[in-house]
């Protein structure tokens, strides 16, 4: 199925916020000018962010502070590179870690990420590390076919750890900017309660 059809599921089961300021889909030269074209096309609609507040997608941006929004593909990259050297299980099937490239990063600490072995980008397939079970597993998909499977259960089990999104009918994308304006207005931005102070 074509990314764009893939794309038009994933804003059925989960319409972009109002007013989101999307994330310019530009890449840094440490990213060689490739990412895959799925991954661009939800960043330009949705901008970086979290679903249901238990899965970040990072953005391609350089890193700007430690714990600063949004999380850049270089962070996540880096710690998905450190989860390959340790917990070797499964990665055979990667490579080594300098084909892994991440774009995401779940409640449980999972890694989620791209192969890029394929001199095509569109070609990449995704890897997950999950930690709970401290193993990689490639799935011969893109990003938001992904997505896709977990929100509609097309895996044979949960790929991640974080099994509220496992056939999740309404997941919620917030974008970091919507996120940042609710904080800083007092509002919390998962329950639209007030935020407790201490």
């Amino acid at each position: 199925m074509e990314s764009g059809s893939r794309l038009d599921v994933i804003r059925r089961i989960m319409p972009p916020g109002s007013g989101v300021v999307a994330d310019e889909p530009s890449m840094p030269d440490h990213l060689g000018g490739r990412l895959p074209g799925d991954y661009l096309e939800f960043i330009a609609v949705y901008g970086g962010g979290a679903v249901d507040d238990c899965l970040e997608v990072a953005v391609p941006g350089e890193d700007a502070s430690p714990g600063g929004a949004p999380l850049p593909i270089s962070r996540v990259t880096m710690e998905a590179r450190k989860a390959w050297e340790f917990e070797k299980v499964g990665g055979e099937l990667i490579g080594g870690p300098d084909s892994i490239l991440a774009w995401g990063i779940d409640s449980s600490a999972d890694l989620l990420c791209w192969v890029t072995s394929e001199a095509s980008a569109d070609s990449w397939p995704v890897a997950v590390f999950n930690r709970g079970k401290a193993r990689w597993r490639v799935y011969e998909c893109g990003m938001v076919d992904f997505l896709v499977g977990v929100f509609q259960e097309e895996f044979d089990e949960c790929p991640i750890g974080e099994v509220s999104l496992w056939g999740a009918r309404e997941p919620r994308f917030l974008n970091w900017r919507e996120e940042k304006r609710l904080i800083a207005s007092g509002i919390h931005p998962w329950n639209g309660g007030p935020l407790q102070t201490f």
